[in-house]
């Protein structure tokens, strides 16, 4: 009697053991790249300060290589196992041979929008435009600022000026001029018209009283943009391959970032972007924020259109020369069941 009595209690002693954290697997340590400090990357930030990530035993660090390439650079030479980016080296790796495999879609609409120095708006009439295609047309022989040449935020400003039939670098100039603090003084200094980035650099411009909005995408002004391939989580196949369970707790953990950020309060949320922006005031941030909120994919799932609405826009830009099909590039296969 003894003994099983004896048996049952180290049962219960081993199984207390078993759930304590010290007898717990280490958690997996991962790198994620990011191009810029973008609020398109808030899951990641939500994912980190609310224990997300330590949920789903992961121990991430996000570097950001202050422009998108610098960041798929890192991914291929392995220095991060994850980045978080725009689809433009997913679709152009394919292209050349060298494919790479996005797992999540994290922004499922175009995040990039433009502001134009309220003098100049106020000069081509701005508000006289009563379509997208004639708002366009008021860039011809304007300078537009984007971050650097094949960047989304310069592609934008192509695409634009292709829609209204005007010819880039010979109609209108685009710059690449580096950061948000670079794009904001570029604009209201006269080095450029108009400048196109994501929030909160965009909301951060039009409070400092010197800009107006051009085009706002997250809000879905631009209806060629409002099911796209934007902000996506991807990996190399061969690390996929053989991480699988890191792949899809990665996938998990910024899925419920997703969904928490979409009904987060603002006492909650606010603080978090706050330790990343903290040079842009609460009202202005909280603007962002709820102007970014949309965006943020529920599902998580890659679609065929979103894909095939990246592929254009970049064909258009004359960044890809040929189709991409929509499976070879991305696997829904990882997303939470």
């Amino acid at each position: 009697m003894r003994s099983i009595k004896f048996f049952a209690v180290a049962l219960v002693i081993a199984a207390a053991v078993l759930k304590s954290p010290a007898a717990m697997a280490e958690p997996d340590k991962i790198r994620v790249a990011i191009p810029v400090q973008a609020l398109f990357f808030m899951p990641l930030f939500v994912a980190q300060d609310t224990g997300i990530f330590k949920k789903h035993n992961l121990e991430v660090e996000v570097v950001s290589t202050n422009g998108d390439g610098p960041d798929i650079d890192a991914l291929i030479a392995g220095s991060v196992q994850f980045t978080v980016s725009t689809p433009n080296r997913l679709l152009t790796a394919y292209q050349q041979g060298k494919p790479l495999l996005a797992v999540m879609n994290v922004l499922d609409r175009m995040g990039i929008a433009c502001f134009m120095n309220k003098e100049v708006a106020q000069k081509v009439k701005l508000d006289e435009a009563k379509t997208l295609e004639e708002k366009f047309k008021k860039l011809k022989g304007l300078t537009i600022a984007g971050t650097r040449p094949g960047a989304f935020t310069y592609l934008l400003a192509v695409d634009y000026l292709k829609r209204a039939g005007l010819k880039p670098q010979e109609d209108a100039k685009i710059l690449g001029v580096g950061g948000a603090q670079s794009m904001i003084a570029a604009v209201e200094n006269g080095k450029a018209d108009m400048g196109c980035f994501g929030s909160p650099v965009i909301e951060l411009a039009v409070q400092r009283g010197k800009s107006v909005w051009f085009i706002n995408n997250t809000r879905g002004e631009d209806p060629t943009y409002k099911e796209f391939l934007f902000q996506l989580l991807y990996v190399k196949p061969d690390y996929a391959k053989a991480h699988a369970d890191i792949v899809r707790r990665m996938a998990a953990s910024l899925l419920e970032a997703n969904r928490w950020i979409a009904s987060a309060p603002k006492d909650k949320l606010l603080p978090i972007a706050k330790a990343k922006f903290g040079a842009v005031a609460d009202d202005t941030l909280w603007t962002a924020i709820e102007n970014v909120k949309p965006a943020y994919s529920q599902t998580g799932i890659i679609t065929e259109k979103a894909v095939q609405a990246a592929v254009n826009f970049l064909k258009a830009t004359d960044m890809l020369t040929g189709d991409v099909p929509w499976t070879a590039v991305s696997d829904n296969s990882y997303l939470p069941k």
